[in-house]
């Protein structure tokens, strides 16, 4: 079985270093519905044109009748028909007895007879089943499950639109795994045969999907039996072929890696036959799709592997760890943003993270907020005045509008409130100053958290007295539980002066609290959390903040090499040589302590 509508045969290389007598080069049809049909060879122009059977033909003694062509090569043909005995569909996959000379003749006929047979002895839902196979006027004719849908090379050309970074673009991580698995479940049923049956072409124009959203894999002709391998001129699909099989020596893996690819392509677009640097070298899923989760990007970049050891054991390993995952979370796509500086967390040791994120806001200015207490007083258009200047950046203005306002409602907090804004914004800042207008709307209204939450920014930022401003955001917290900017900060304070235990609590809670805010700060959270989980040995809380980091930015190296010590302390080496490895080819490839562990774990693992 296969499908004549392919869009790789471009690409479709010999493995042998002859030169192949045919190719297949049929048009895709992306309206019309796809039975399995013959990927023969196609004859060049000096062949006759073959003869195609009209609408109406009956064929086997009148039991069956075609309706139309379906999908047609220079050497086959699939029809759509009525077997009349049953009165229900079926596919007619007829190999035309049109041949250049006798060499290509026996290709042809040698592919044909292999289908059959195979496919005679399968059962398994992923695989149409064979309903018969016979001659008639010297041309062979094999007759199947009649299959209504698309080849998946057409689905993502309808369903491929969830975007990503650089021009990527595919289907959703829902329908990807679900795909994978069911080709995982027919791969484990044809390499359990015995001998094991390697498909040997696996690729988005050979699968196709039914409405019910069922997998069916199309194209058994070059599919053989491990035993019947053999160095002979061998089609295969370039960018879907791992090494060894280029080099001629396909096996059950093989597939594997096929499928790995499938998938990439399907989540990316990306055309595997254009890899660099090297043609086996796919670029990481989530650096293309971050919205991916870590734990399906790893298992098809484990299938991709081009050395059959770090590949998965087999296609029934690989089915139940898509079995196991997690359910598909939606998480929104990366926005290419710069993420502040922080300390290089590696410059330590392989094992040692920095004590600091280092990713604090300016220490130099105080954030403006917004104005919570209501203004309806004779000095309203006046506190208003300010606040669009401080909003501005307009400090001497802001204070010119809130010198007004206070001659006119002296014992406002809110005026106090300004004041204290526009005296921690001035350059230089005044912060005694900024205090003294603070503390006094707080006689006014004690019970402003925002008021008690500028005070601790001046501690912190101003001051750079964080254990003073842990009392000013615990209070204003005791106010207000659910700020997120009150817990963030006081998680730092707790931070900078070697609190863990509650830093990391109040990381927790931002975190909790952060969905709606920017993906910089998200970053910095979880970056901080994961780093100070590690200083308490809080390995599981770790490993997720970093995940969590590389999920919003995929090409953060430190991040992936934190996760990567996090998993080796956990326990999980083949985790850490995986994620070291991928930070090894990146910008911190030369970097000690990368490299130390990198081959600490090669040696553990014995690779």
């Amino acid at each position: 079985m296969s499908n004549n509508f392919s869009s790789d045969s471009e690409h479709v290389l010999p493995v042998s270093g002859s030169q192949p007598d045919q190719k297949s080069n049929v048009p895709e049809d992306a309206h019309t519905p796809l039975a399995s049909s013959a990927n023969l060879p196609e004859t060049d122009g000096n062949a006759v044109p073959p003869r195609r059977l009209a609408h109406g033909t009956v064929l086997s003694g009148g039991r069956y009748k075609l309706e139309k062509l379906i999908a047609s090569g220079g050497m086959g043909a699939v029809y759509r028909a009525i077997d009349t005995r049953f009165n229900r569909p079926c596919a007619v996959k007829e190999m035309l007895d049109e041949f250049r000379n006798e060499a290509e003749r026996t290709q042809a006929v040698e592919w044909f007879s292999r289908e059959a047979t195979l496919l005679l002895d399968l059962n398994h839902p992923c695989i149409p089943r064979v309903r018969d196979f016979f001659a008639e006027n010297g041309r062979n004719y094999l007759v199947m499950d009649f299959i209504d849908g698309r080849t998946l090379a057409d689905a993502l050309d309808v369903e491929g639109n969830v975007a990503g970074i650089n021009g990527a673009r595919g289907v959703t991580e829902a329908r990807a795994r679900s795909w994978m698995r069911q080709v995982s479940s027919v791969l484990s049923y044809l390499h359990s045969q015995s001998p094991p049956i390697i498909f040997r072409d696996l690729k988005p124009s050979n699968i196709m999907v039914t409405g019910r959203d069922e997998i069916k894999l199309i194209d058994f002709g070059i599919a053989r039996t491990f035993q019947s391998q053999r160095q002979a001129t061998v089609i295969m699909t370039l960018g879907y072929a791992p090494p060894e099989q280029l080099h001629g020596m396909p096996e059950p893996r093989s597939d594997i890696y096929a499928l790995g690819a499938t998938i990439h392509r399907l989540l990316t677009r990306h055309d595997p036959s254009n890899n660099k640097p090297g043609p086996f070298d796919f670029p990481s899923l989530r650096v293309l799709r971050p919205d991916i989760s870590p734990a399906f990007d790893q298992i098809v970049m484990k299938s991709l592997a081009p050395q059959l050891n770090y590949r998965w054991l087999n296609a029934s390993e690989l089915e139940r760890a898509l079995i196991n995952l997690p359910p598909v979370t939606v998480v929104p796509p990366l926005i290419n943003a710069a993420v502040d500086q922080r300390q290089d967390a590696v410059s330590g040791g392989a094992l040692a993270a920095s004590r600091g994120s280092g990713m604090h806001s300016s220490p130099h200015v105080t954030p403006a907020r917004p104005i919570s207490s209501p203004m309806t007083g004779p000095a309203a258009p006046q506190l208003t005045t300010a606040l669009g200047h401080l909003k501005n950046s307009r400090i001497d203005a802001a204070h010119d509008a809130v010198k007004w306002a206070h001659s006119l409602e002296p014992q406002n907090a809110v005026v106090h409130k300004i004041f204290g804004q526009v005296f921690a914004r001035r350059t230089p800042p005044q912060p005694d100053l900024a205090l003294q207008a603070y503390n006094r709307s707080l006689q006014i209204n004690p019970l402003d958290a925002e008021t008690h939450k500028l005070i601790g920014d001046v501690w912190f930022y101003l001051r750079q007295s964080p254990q003073q401003a842990i009392t000013a955001y615990t209070q204003s917290l005791r106010l207000n539980a659910q700020d997120f900017e009150a817990h963030d900060r006081l998680g730092q304070c707790f931070e900078k002066t070697n609190q863990i235990d509650p830093a990391i609590r109040e990381y927790q809670e931002a975190i909790r609290l952060a969905p709606a805010q920017p993906e910089i700060l998200r970053l910095r959270l979880y970056f901080s959390l994961g780093q100070l989980a590690m200083r308490k040995n809080q390995w599981s809380v770790a490993e997720h903040a970093f995940v969590q980091v590389l999920i919003l930015n995929a090409a953060d190296s430190q991040a992936r090499f934190l996760l990567s010590q996090v998993y080796e302390r956990e326990g999980k080496l083949d985790d850490a040589f995986r994620e070291c490895g991928y930070v090894l080819k990146g910008s911190m490839g030369n970097t000690p302590a990368v490299q130390q562990l990198f081959y600490s774990l090669k040696n553990r693992l014995g690779r």
